[in-house]
């Protein structure tokens, strides 16, 4: 936003925060109840139309916009049908828990052209996938008292501690070297340089929680999740 000027621009900046606020209404939904309501999912997915079409989009183009919004709220309501987020590949799953964020990010691209010259969109995809593992893990003690699709967390519950936090350190140290790769080989300079930085931060950030939530006693309430209640 910054960069781009544009967090000088009132309307715009009200216009995505709206944006944010209805794609958050609709996730805090589905964190708090385990039997839906279609009249209210269809709600609240009217809302966010509503935010998108208020900034002059069309409907072919919002049903682009919010592809991955609905694939992961299906990951979210899969739960409801002991379908869990651990059979999804941990690539797919949190590129797609991105999807309101590239989203915003979108908005504001297409708002901003330029920015193209500065980062790729496409640059991002690391840093996304990194931040939201990161996430998932720092939220591990909050997720315990809802319903949120909380990957690391539904993943310690079926399939133990050990096994996890191993997974997750590996699947973190593949998906850092594949972004050293790509900004070795893509970077251009300047600003390039910042992204790359902050995506190592990220993964040096996120590779320190798992230590310190391995350690934690918070490990020792998850007996208590609301998910795991719901597990067959």
């Amino acid at each position: 936003m910054k960069a781009s000027g544009l967090d000088k621009d009132k309307e715009f900046v009200a216009e995505i925060i709206n944006v944010q606020y209805q794609i958050y209404m609709l996730d805090g939904y589905l964190e708090s109840q385990w039997e839906l309501s279609k009249k209210e999912t269809g709600l609240l997915w009217e809302g966010i139309v509503v935010s998108l079409q208020s900034m002059g989009y069309k409907d072919k183009e919002i049903d682009s916009m919010t592809r991955e919004i609905a694939d992961y709220e299906k990951i979210e309501k899969n739960c409801r049908k002991d379908k869990w987020p651990t059979s999804v590949a941990m690539k797919d799953f949190y590129q797609t828990k991105s999807c309101d964020v590239r989203l915003i990010r979108h908005l504001i691209y297409l708002k901003h052209p330029e920015l193209s010259a500065v980062w790729k969109e496409k640059a991002w995809q690391y840093y996304d996938i990194i931040t939201e593992i990161n996430d998932d893990v720092a939220d591990l003690q909050e997720d315990v008292t809802t319903f949120n699709g909380n990957r690391f967390l539904i993943s310690i519950l079926r399939k133990g501690t050990d096994k996890t936090f191993h997974k997750y350190k590996e699947y973190l140290g593949k998906i850092s070297n594949r972004a050293n790769e790509y900004f070795a080989e893509k970077a251009e300079r300047g600003n390039n340089k910042q992204l790359a930085a902050w995506t190592m931060d990220r993964s040096l950030q996120t590779f320190k929680l798992l230590d310190t939530q391995i350690k934690s006693k918070v490990l020792d309430k998850l007996s208590g999740s609301l998910l795991l209640a719901q597990m067959k």
